[in-house]
């Protein structure tokens, strides 16, 4: 057996993949196995991988055909045999010891999921560090966790704690194999936000470290997590589904959920009205997808989690169905600050 397993799902990343094989090849930690699901990639990413399984005996690849990121790692999780488990995505590479750093920390905790310290790839480069690290144990302190999970967005990124990502954190296999029923894999939006969410509630202990070695997160042009993508939007009703799916199988608050959700609508209501080159007719055809896909009542819900009255003001003109005043003050609002101040 593995002391850990390292998957690496694959799809048309051939520009960046060297890089991120590179920096995971050169990890040193003993008995560690790389699990890369070739999703069907149209370019050359396929060659790439095979010729780094033919040099180095600690990858594994396994060729199908395209089926979405989320079958992609429950495939690879299926086939992993570590203590632990970690991800890297294709586009993004990760600092000398990294992997050995969380599962020293792992092994020596105990902990069940281990989060490392990151840097967002984007123009400038943004540094996401603890200052110090921080331990939740036990069940009152992971309920918490869950709350502060659930409710990041009302923080800026340089302050949150326990991120959306499952890429910069280590996971207990027996933690995440008996959750992967949870999982959606047709989800193609906040795929991590579901993953995370049904792993937490298990965890006895969960370890946020600082002063680690980074992994670097490449922001990418027209990257869905960064932008609003018309043809996502239908997913959100499936998205919320998954996640109070999962909040009933946990018992976790059901509002926690429905509060992220609502918070997704009106980001990419507000995305959508004040990207630059979309016009007012496509904004206002994108924002009333936005709204039919989940109940009005999750917008007043997070309007009220907000102190802020610009935000309480537009997600009334959401909730309301008023687009074009919502497009309005949303620009007004955005020549004068960004979002997650609004």
């Amino acid at each position: 057996m593995a002391t850990l397993s390292v998957v690496i799902p694959v799809y048309n990343a051939e520009a960046y993949l060297r890089q991120c094989l590179d920096s995971v090849a050169e990890q040193a930690l003993p008995g560690m196995e790389i699990i890369i699901v070739e999703d069907g990639s149209r370019d050359g990413s396929g060659a790439i991988c095979d010729r780094y399984a033919q040099k180095d005996l600690r990858f594994r690849v396994l060729h199908r055909e395209n089926s979405g990121v989320v079958s992609a790692l429950m495939t690879g999780l299926t086939m992993a045999s570590g203590d632990y488990v970690g991800f890297v995505d294709a586009d993004d590479w990760i600092e000398p010891g990294y992997f050995q750093r969380l599962y020293d920390c792992a092994v020596q905790t105990g902990a069940d999921i281990v989060q490392a310290e990151r840097i967002e790839e984007r123009d400038p480069p943004m540094p996401l560090v603890q200052a110090r690290t921080r331990v939740y144990e036990g069940p009152e302190a992971i309920r918490e966790l869950m709350r502060v999970y659930f409710t990041q967005y009302l923080t800026t990124p340089d302050k949150r704690i326990v991120t959306f990502a499952r890429w910069d954190k280590l996971y207990r296999r027996e933690l995440v194999r008996p959750n992967l029923s949870l999982l959606d894999a047709q989800l193609y939006l906040a795929e991590d936000t579901v993953f995370n969410a049904a792993m937490l509630p298990d965890c006895k202990k969960v370890v946020v470290l600082s002063g680690t070695p980074k992994y670097h997160y490449r922001i990418l042009p027209g990257s869905n997590s960064h932008r609003y993508d018309p043809r996502e939007m239908g997913r959100l009703a499936r998205l919320r589904a998954a996640l109070v799916r999962i909040a009933q199988a946990k018992d976790v608050d059901p509002s926690l959920p429905d509060l992220y959700i609502g918070h997704a609508v009106y980001y990419r209501a507000y995305t959508a009205a004040v990207q630059p080159g979309t016009d007012r007719h496509a904004a206002k055809a994108q924002i009333r997808t936005l709204i039919d896909s989940v109940p009005p009542e999750l917008l007043r819900r997070y309007a009220a989690s907000r102190g802020s009255a610009p935000i309480q003001a537009l997600c009334a003109m959401l909730q309301a169905g008023a687009v074009d005043p919502f497009i309005w003050l949303a620009r007004k609002n955005e020549s004068r600050k960004s979002p997650e101040k609004a």
